[in-house]
């Protein structure tokens, strides 16, 4: 799946609109990224079909993004 297709701009789309557009993190507005808690659901990747594994997704700033792949 590319990054700039339009399935992950939906994917994107709706996972700010179900957190009201902050970080759930830190509750930042700006430099906002979907992060993947985890890529798999009983045991299969959901690469390719985040919009049916929306729970598998959280928003998150730029610093609290980099705070969870530095873990």
């Amino acid at each position: 799946m590319l990054r700039d297709s339009s399935y992950w701009n939906e994917v994107k789309r709706l996972v700010r609109l179900r957190d009201n557009f902050a970080c759930t993190r830190c509750g930042q507005r700006h430099n906002l990224e979907v992060h993947h808690k985890t890529y798999y659901k009983n045991g299969k990747s959901i690469v390719g079909s985040e919009k049916e594994h929306l729970e598998c997704l959280e928003l998150l700033c730029e610093v609290c993004h980099q705070k969870e792949h530095q873990k």
